[in-house]
């Protein structure tokens, strides 16, 4: 016997059964379509060198990059030489056999490059390359 004003509360049925598949399609799509973005760096010209020696182990490299006009940047970010400090001090704590690829314009004044380097040795950086072009046929 069904009493007046009862209510029978139906319950919704949500089907879960295909979620862990819609799960695993979203992870496979973003492992697909992420690109990791790159250092992009400054618009430099690099300085012609005779002789030139390729670094091969790129893992243990951090890059800091100053253009013709004095700008600095560490991991696409600008930054003075205060910042270059602290920055690469982290870096070289993390990691002792750091190498720091210093990428710097060759119209650059060299005061610029004086303050990157003090900054490096404030930070206790002191495994320094210079990047720099190399011409076939023995440089420039």
């Amino acid at each position: 016997m069904k009493r007046i004003g009862e209510r029978k509360i139906a319950s919704p049925n949500i089907p879960t059964a295909s979620t862990g598949d819609i799960a695993f399609l979203l992870i496979i799509f973003f492992m697909v379509a992420t690109h990791f973005r790159t250092e992009r760096g400054l618009k430099i010209n690099l300085p012609q060198a005779e002789m030139t020696e390729r670094i091969l182990k790129r893992r243990n490299v951090a890059a800091v990059w100053v253009d013709a006009t004095g700008r600095m940047t560490i991991q696409d970010n600008l930054v003075n030489p205060a910042m270059i400090t602290a920055i690469m001090s982290e870096k070289v704590i993390e990691n002792p056999e750091l190498v720091v690829l210093l990428q710097a314009d060759k119209d650059v004044k060299y005061g610029f490059v004086t303050d990157v380097l003090e900054a490096l040795k404030d930070a206790r950086a002191f495994k320094v390359t210079f990047a720099t072009s190399y011409a076939k046929g023995g440089g420039g």
